[in-house]
């Protein structure tokens, strides 16, 4: 048994928020491809089919909530998924599709 206390309201809200922004199929597909590897706005539009804009739009969405980071190499910015929490609830998650 997982026995886990929280503080206040104000942690179930992050927990809550943070759910929230893993529901959305499409931005759970682009983190699924940052957890293999780290790419340029352009990489994941492509390897995903996707407008550059509506990449642009969820990753800014996906920083705002600590779940990807970037690093900027001249003017090329890679992202990453380096959120520990944010990797093993997707790793999780998929690993145990096949129980539902």
């Amino acid at each position: 048994m997982i026995n886990y206390q929280l503080s206040n309201l104000g942690d179930l809200n992050q927990v809550s928020s943070l759910f929230k922004i893993l529901g959305h199929p499409k931005r759970l597909q682009l983190l699924y491809l940052l957890i293999q590897h780290s790419m340029t706005v352009s990489q994941i539009s492509t390897a995903l089919n996707w407008e550059q804009s509506a990449v642009s739009h969820q990753l800014q969405l996906l920083k705002r909530h600590n779940c990807v980071s970037y690093e900027r190499h001249g003017k090329q910015i890679i992202y990453k998924l380096d959120n520990p929490t944010v990797m093993t609830l997707i790793a999780d998650a998929v690993g145990g599709i096949n129980d539902f």
